[in-house]
């Protein structure tokens, strides 16, 4: 047995995900990924007014361009952020209750997925 056998096994996994597996998870979930007031949008009147005030409308689709994919090694990464500064993509996919300027608003933003539905799809060669 050729003692390079494991380096070959990583190379072709690399190269399978960069080339392949990083760009298509990518692009699913950009295309799932729920842009404020845009596509695939939850957000409602109390959004719109919040924005308004915080002057961050025109930030939408910033955690759908931060979607980006990398390896770590030999593991496939991909993660979004959002804009710089915010890191909101894990309340986005898993929910979070609501807290505006400080204060508990006693509801819950339900989940919306896009991250983990990317992830699994059923990929075929």
């Amino acid at each position: 047995m050729d003692p390079e056998w494991l380096e070959g096994v990583y190379l072709a996994t690399d190269r399978l995900f960069t080339d392949t597996l990083g760009p298509e998870i990518s692009e699913d979930a950009r295309a799932y990924c729920p842009v404020f007031f845009g596509e695939n949008s939850t957000a409602g009147p109390v959004s719109w007014e919040i924005a308004t005030r915080l002057g961050t409308l025109g930030e939408a689709g910033s955690l759908r361009d931060s979607i980006e994919f990398h390896l770590n090694g030999h593991n496939l990464v991909v993660a979004a952020t959002g804009t710089a500064g915010r890191w909101y993509a894990y309340f986005v996919e898993c929910g979070h209750r609501v807290v505006v300027f400080g204060r508990n608003m006693g509801w819950f933003k339900e989940a919306q997925p896009f991250l983990r539905p990317a992830l699994f799809q059923v990929r075929t060669p």
